[in-house]
């Protein structure tokens, strides 16, 4: 766990902003506080690699989801690909996207918000840059596509969980 008590009670209070501003039918479908998952629970399930839903704009503007290697550090999803990549594209256009992490109804954890693409020489590059190279012996930065990473910074974040006592808090 990389998140420090400030990251972790950020990322909490966007959480409970967040299921505070749902609507009826999602507020019966999540149940704030009942099935719920607390900042700690969500840190300590999304650590490491984990396959994630990523969702950004086309270009034209058109949704386009597909799965991806991500991982969540410091209370934020991040991601790469190759800087020639549809998606990167679009979100040069249009820095919004939106990624999810499932398993089932065991958990889930979905954050919309801005896409900041770091490129080599980013002011906050080079943890992730770090993590990418110990796991995979290598840096997006290393492709011949000119690798980028993304960071999601959230402005809504909504946890699910069936059964969220089985996760430690």
């Amino acid at each position: 766990m990389r998140e420090t008590p400030d990251e972790l009670q950020a990322l909490q209070e966007l959480i409970d902003r967040s299921h505070a501003r749902t609507k009826p039918h999602m507020r019966e479908i999540i149940h704030p506080g009942k099935y719920s998952l607390s900042a700690r629970q969500v840190v300590r399930l999304l650590a490491g690699m984990r396959t994630i839903a990523v969702a950004a704009p086309a270009p034209n503007g058109d949704p386009l989801v597909g799965p991806m290697d991500g991982w969540f550090l410091h209370g934020r999803f991040f991601f790469s690909s190759g800087g020639d990549a549809v998606r990167i594209q679009g979100l040069r256009r249009r820095p919004r996207a939106s990624v999810a992490c499932y398993e089932g109804e065991r958990f889930c954890v979905t954050a919309h918000g801005h896409a900041e693409l770091m490129y080599a020489g980013h002011p906050d590059v080079a943890e992730i840059d770090a993590i990418f190279r110990a796991h995979y012996g290598s840096s997006a930065f290393d492709w011949s596509a000119r690798g980028v990473y993304v960071r999601l910074d959230a402005d809504r974040v909504f946890t699910y969980s069936r059964t969220p006592d089985e996760f430690p808090n």
